[in-house]
């Protein structure tokens, strides 16, 4: 699945104040207004809804479809993802399904989101691009990202207060997800990064290894001087992998806010617009991912 800069751009324009998606939410509203019952017009508007980051319209839409079907079991899926409630146990996903999350806000205290954001000043001259790939194979590829990331001080000064609330919340969000217990996984890397104005990441997924949870921490100043930076989280078909591109939740980034979701999901980061020479002004975050303690089971094992 690939993903080119210029494709993300042209996504981010559709998806942008009076784009085809706004368009289509007045037509749908409009329709439902004679017809409110029409669960074919449901599943759109949520479906738009998701799209366009409107996540809360999204969850209304889904719990109304819970009730009035014909998808029930879909619907009250989406409905507890989307609502911050726990997946339900019986339902297994077939074919393509989004992909599921956790969000958290007010994550951090307000001082300690300005300790962020002092220390990303104070790194400011020594970040460097962020690199994609694995292993031998890992190089700058602005093609596919432009992000920049603090080095080890940043995560040693950090990590103390950090990583114990972030350690302390994925009980909570693997309940939610029907993951395994939380004495399965660690902490595996994390990272300040940064992204400045054209900062974007083509859609990708982070399941190597024994990555199997991942998330983004949100921290930039308020009110917020940018624009896109959107993580978009990508439907997939469960069996296959595969990602129609047009379908999507879209999480617009949220200050102390924090995401988590299963490495194995296609995401992306849409391309930043900000001022170049405000360097404050970016998409400021931490991000990784926990691994599982349990050995990865060979083929033929």
């Amino acid at each position: 699945m690939a993903v080119t800069r210029a494709t993300a751009r042209m996504m981010q324009a559709l998806l942008g104040p009076d784009g085809v998606q706004d368009r289509a939410e007045a037509a749908m509203r409009q329709a439902l207004a004679a017809d409110p019952r029409n669960t074919t017009l449901l599943w759109k508007l949520g479906e738009i809804h998701r799209r366009q980051g409107n996540l809360a319209a999204a969850h209304d839409v889904y719990r109304r479809l819970a009730v009035l079907g014909p998808d029930r079991r879909k619907a009250s899926w989406l409905s507890a993802s989307l609502g911050g409630g726990r997946l339900p146990e019986a339902v297994v996903p077939r074919g393509v399904w989004p992909a599921p999350f956790v969000r958290m806000t007010s994550f951090l205290t307000s001082e300690q989101c300005d300790r962020l954001m002092a220390l990303a000043y104070a790194e400011r001259g020594r970040l460097v691009s962020a690199l994609v790939g694995s292993g031998k194979s890992l190089r700058v590829d602005p093609e596919s990202r432009i992000t920049f990331e603090a080095d080890a001080r940043v995560r040693r000064d950090i990590g103390p207060w950090f990583l114990p609330k972030l350690r302390s919340a994925v009980t909570e969000v693997l309940a939610r997800l029907r993951m395994e217990g939380d004495d399965q996984y660690d902490v595996q890397y994390w990272n300040m990064r940064v992204y400045t104005a054209g900062g974007f990441y083509s859609a990708h997924h982070d399941a190597v290894a024994n990555r199997k949870l991942s998330f983004v921490y949100f921290f930039h100043p308020e009110p917020r001087r940018f624009s896109g930076g959107d993580l978009l989280l990508y439907d997939a078909d469960a069996e296959t992998g595969r990602c129609p591109l047009e379908a999507f939740s879209r999480i617009v980034p949220l200050r102390n806010s924090i995401v988590f979701f299963p490495s194995r999901s296609w995401h992306q980061v849409t391309p930043v617009t900000c001022d170049p020479d405000d360097f404050g002004s970016g998409r400021f975050v931490l991000n990784g991912h926990f691994q599982s303690r349990l050995p990865t089971a060979k083929p033929g094992g």
